[in-house]
């Protein structure tokens, strides 16, 4: 844009400059035909004086005193020859011998740079035109190749995501299976809760992947019963860490929402109480309907929270010892405000946290 400005700016620099000369020149011209004009007509014969649209001009004699003009009375500065005053272009010059008594001739003209200005006008529009036309194509050659590698990319997440669903999917039949035939014991019983930890971050992940092409459509669902079936898919894993729920879930509580997007909130909430708990803690779970919404909350009694608005940053984790990606809360803050649910998080440092969710327009 500098290498096409630069030599632009002194283009139309030169061609003002140009229109200039040729307007002074033409006035000199009109100048020069007055001249010879007044030098040969006679005091009674300024009749003949030629008219024109384009100039005025006055005539004074030596003690500046208006002889003839062709418009009112102008202010004129007879201490220049030439100069510009307020966009008109005046020149003075003196008059040889002639019968009308004169000795100085004014010429006037109002100078309309109207079509130079159109000329600026185009060729500026038609560089911008030309510049931003040649980005659009360098910027779209560039990105091409970062298209392909998303696309291949995004391709390649789908089927890994669909590769790994099957043998998840197998593992954990086949340790229930397992604990069937044998008998529950603390290895089946963590290789268990593994499966049910990936399979949470498998979720997590497909749906940061989908959640952009799908069209995740609501439905009327019975909140009172999911949640205490996650809680049972859960509860397994807070066995093994001595953890214990108290629960505290109104029957018959409906909300109008996705499936998958309510799961992956209860699910990530549930699974931060857990991970972020003491052993042999608690994790209280409430659900009850107000008069105007539905508040849903996890409270755990663990290491608490420092920073309450980094937690919602996706790959923030202020534990690195911990399991996941810190991809959890990241994921249900953007459902949440998708679904205009507010969060509350209320927390201490080493005491514990409890996040609420106070759901108002998908109430049923």
């Amino acid at each position: 844009m500098i290498l096409i400005g630069i030599p632009t700016y002194f283009y139309l620099k030169s061609e003002y400059e140009k229109f200039e000369s040729t307007q002074k020149l033409e006035l000199y011209n009109y100048v020069f035909i007055l001249e010879k004009k007044i030098a040969t007509i006679k005091h009674n014969e300024l009749y003949e004086l030629p008219l024109s649209f384009s100039y005025d001009y006055f005539i004074y004699d030596r003690k500046k005193r208006l002889l003839f003009g062709t418009n009112k009375r102008k202010d004129i500065n007879f201490e220049k020859f030439e100069y510009f005053k307020n966009g008109t272009f005046y020149t003075i010059s003196h008059l040889g011998i002639n019968d009308l008594d004169g000795a100085f001739l004014v010429v006037s003209k109002k100078f309309k740079d109207d079509e130079i200005l159109l000329k600026i006008a185009i060729i500026t529009l038609t560089l911008t035109l030309f510049v931003f036309i040649s980005l659009y194509f360098v910027f779209k050659s560039a990105i091409e190749p970062l298209q392909k590698a998303n696309r291949y990319l995004d391709r390649f997440f789908n089927d890994a995501m669909h590769e790994l669903k099957t043998p998840l999917g197998v593992i954990s039949i086949n340790l229930e299976m397992l604990e069937e035939n044998i008998g529950k014991t603390k290895e089946i019983q963590r290789a268990l809760n593994g499966v049910k930890g990936l399979n949470t971050i498998y979720e997590d992940i497909e749906y940061l992947i989908k959640h952009k092409r799908i069209v995740y459509l609501k439905e009327n669902v019975n909140f009172s019963l999911f949640l205490s079936q996650r809680v049972e898919f859960f509860d397994d894993i807070a066995v093994i860490k001595g953890i214990s729920f108290e629960l505290h879930i109104e029957d018959e509580i409906f909300v109008n929402f996705n499936k998958i997007e309510l799961q992956r909130i209860v699910d990530n909430t549930l699974s931060n109480a857990i991970k972020y708990s003491h052993k042999t803690g608690k994790v209280i779970v409430s659900l009850i309907k107000t008069q105007d919404a539905i508040l849903f909350s996890v409270e755990d009694f663990g290491i608490g929270i420092k920073d309450t608005v980094a937690v919602f940053k996706r790959y923030i984790k202020e534990d690195s010892i911990k399991g996941g990606f810190g991809i959890g809360l990241s994921i249900v803050k953007a459902i949440c405000d998708k679904n205009d649910v507010e969060i509350v998080l209320n927390t201490q440092y080493g005491v514990g946290s409890k996040f609420s969710y106070n759901i108002k327009k998908n109430l049923i």
